[in-house]
C-alpha cells in the first residue's frame, strides 16, 4: 500500500501533495450527527435528523524540513481559504473522496530536530 495523496486546484491546475510518510492515529470512521432530540415527559423520544456528516482526522508525525514541510505549507495556504480537494487514501490508487478543511488553525509544530508535527481534521464533501 503507497502513502496517501492530495490532489488539490488553486486555480493555477492541480497540484499533487504527495505524503512522504504515511498519517498516524487515522481512525477507521469519523461521523457526527446533526440532530434534534425531544423527550416528552411520558418519556417518549423524538429525534429529527438534518445530516450525518463523515470526517477524516489524522496526524502527520514527522515532516522533514525542506520540501517537505514547504508542500503542506503550500496546500494549508489554500485549504485554509475554504478550498475543497481529492484526498487518496493509497496514491496507486484511483479511488478518492472529496474534503475541506474543518481545522481553522494549522501549526507546524516542532518535533525533533529538522521535523515538525501537526494534526488536521477534514469534512467530507457532501454533493
Amino acid at each position: 500500500m503507497a502513502n496517501p495523496k492530495i490532489v488539490y486546484n488553486p486555480g493555477t491546475g492541480n497540484i499533487t501533495l504527495q505524503f512522504q510518510r504515511g498519517p498516524r492515529k487515522v481512525p477507521a470512521y469519523f461521523q457526527e450527527a446533526s440532530r434534534h432530540d425531544n423527550v416528552a415527559s411520558s418519556g417518549v423520544r423524538e429525534s429529527v435528523l438534518e445530516r450525518i456528516d463523515s470526517f477524516l482526522e489524522f496526524e502527520m508525525e514527522y515532516v522533514g524540513i525542506g520540501s517537505d514541510v514547504a508542500a503542506w505549507a503550500s496546500f494549508f495556504a489554500y485549504a485554509l481559504q475554504g478550498g475543497s480537494f481529492q484526498y487518496f487514501p493509497d496514491a496507486s490508487q484511483g479511488v478518492s473522496a472529496n474534503y475541506w478543511l474543518e481545522d481553522t488553525t494549522w501549526n507546524a509544530a516542532y518535533k525533533a530536530p529538522g521535523q515538525y508535527s501537526f494534526k488536521m481534521k477534514f469534512r467530507q464533501v457532501v454533493t
